[in-house]
């Protein structure tokens, strides 16, 4: 079993006994087997050196005169716990040992001690050693990627917060439990519901279903379906979101907006997991995942009477709550790229840039619209260009394209009141973007020659709009 040659990357093995002899020849015979081997005749120092290096295994003798190896073993298991121990027995130590093998010892030998034996538990010993370092690096690696992560499933951010959010949405992802989605308008609440569906089931059906959207004689039949001559108008059966989401996941926002009677059939659907269409009496099986969402206290609204206690316990089971935009602006630069390449994407022919005080204006706003409010002021300044972008208010928001309305004496005629306002339009948005056409037919929705016979015909001189923007 001797191997050739000691590589460099050769296991570093330590042998620990009072016995120099023996010492001399357990090194002797792992260094003809390709093992890098320290020795050491004091259990004392030993432990110094498994703080000062990193071996692979420890082989030492059972008993020594200065410390035993039950202790010896105690001790190394308190500073490396994955650290292998190899004990070496006399006849009368099997007792020692066994107790040794409890306390954490990897195996024990007896003597005399067979060479091919040892040798063959040290490869065990070393290559379990080796997974488990690996393994070490391979979780330390992950969690700096994880602390370094600002995009997860379409969410943007680098704040501590936003951390802990990814960290909560993988943990419940892979859970059946219902999730209750607590956050302001904005705050991309449906975007933590599709990461949960597609970090666990992103083949199954995704069905979103916004309450506040639906009118309320209808949301019965739009969740549950229907079938043929249930109510009038029905002259086919109809599949219902719940059905049709199947073994996905449905997301139900703006769960407040849900009727009274409704949401002690929502209740019962949950607890029992089943449905029936409207006019029918077959039980459906329900085994979609359900998803809610609010941006209301729904505590508040129990105490108000507006939404069932038992409800909300049933549906509070797993909840996450996203922070405002403003509890996290140090993201906001971040957010402010990911939107601009988001409109550079879809525009590749209009490249955009936003200039830096521009991004700590927008640092500087509270945003009560959230990230959303955001991302529609950051693509309004791609639109409109650098020249709007240097006309911003003192909160990062482009100027508005309207002026007070102000009669000293009579009213205007109609005709001519609206001419005025058109051409100070017009006006306003050729100076935005200095000139240019086709960024101005983009920002006001019209066509290059509607444009042209526009500036036509309130004889806007577009040559010197473009020499003195405003």
């Amino acid at each position: 079993m001797i191997k050739t040659a000691t590589q460099p990357s050769a296991p570093l093995v330590l042998v620990v006994d009072d016995d120099i002899f023996l010492l001399a020849a357990i090194s002797q015979t792992l260094s003809l087997n390709g093992y890098q081997v320290q020795t050491c005749s004091s259990p004392l120092e030993s432990l110094q050196r498994i703080e000062e290096q990193t071996f692979g295994a420890v082989l030492a003798d059972i008993r020594m005169p200065e410390m035993n190896g039950i202790t010896l073993l105690e001790n190394i298991v308190q500073k490396d716990k994955d650290l292998p121990v190899i004990l070496i027995t006399g006849h009368g130590d099997i007792s020692l040992a066994v107790e040794a093998m409890k306390k954490g010892a990897y195996h024990f030998l007896q003597k005399p001690v067979d060479e091919d034996l040892i040798i063959a538990t040290l490869e065990r010993a070393i290559e379990r050693r080796q997974l488990v370092l690996e393994n070490l690096q391979l979780e330390k690696k992950l969690q700096a990627s994880n602390a370094n992560r600002t995009r997860f499933y379409g969410l943007v951010g680098n704040h501590p917060a936003m951390h802990e959010l990814y960290t909560i949405i993988e943990t419940f992802a892979v859970e059946s439990d219902p999730v209750l989605i607590i956050g302001e308008t904005g705050t991309g609440k449906e975007l933590v519901a599709r990461a949960l569906h597609e970090i666990k089931q992103d083949k199954a059906p995704y069905v979103a279903v916004n309450m506040g959207a639906i009118p309320a004689e209808m949301i019965e039949s739009e969740l549950f379906g229907y079938e043929k001559g249930a109510f009038t108008g029905a002259v086919q059966r109809k599949i219902g979101r719940f059905e049709f989401a199947g073994g996905g996941t449905i997301f139900l926002d703006e769960i407040c907006s849900m009727p009274a009677q409704l949401q002690s059939k929502l209740l019962r659907v949950l607890e029992e997991r089943n449905f029936c269409r409207l006019g029918s009496n077959e039980l459906i099986p329900m085994t979609a995942r359900i998803v809610a969402a609010t941006n209301k206290n729904l505590e508040e609204e129990v105490a108000k009477g507006r939404f069932r206690q038992d409800l909300f316990f049933r549906l509070n089971v797993l909840p996450i709550h996203l922070p405002p935009l403003r509890k996290r602006k140090e993201d906001i630069p971040l957010l402010v790229d990911y939107f601009r390449r988001e409109y550079c994407d879809s525009h590749p022919e209009k490249p955009a840039a936003l200039p830096k005080n521009l991004i700590k204006e927008f640092c500087e706003n509270d945003w009560p619209g959230n990230i959303r409010e955001l991302r529609n002021v950051v693509r309004r300044h791609c639109v409109l260009g650098l020249g709007c972008a240097q006309q911003t208010t003192d909160k990062g928001q482009p100027p508005s394209f309207s002026q007070p309305i102000v009669f000293e004496h009579d009213c205007p005629p109609w005709k001519e009141f609206m001419e005025q306002q058109e051409k100070h339009y017009l006006e306003t948005v050729l100076h935005a973007v200095a000139g240019k056409v086709t960024t101005a037919c983009k920002a006001m929705g019209i066509s290059r020659k509607s444009l042209y016979d526009k500036i036509n015909k309130h004889a806007i001189n577009l040559e010197e709009v473009r020499r003195k923007p405003q």
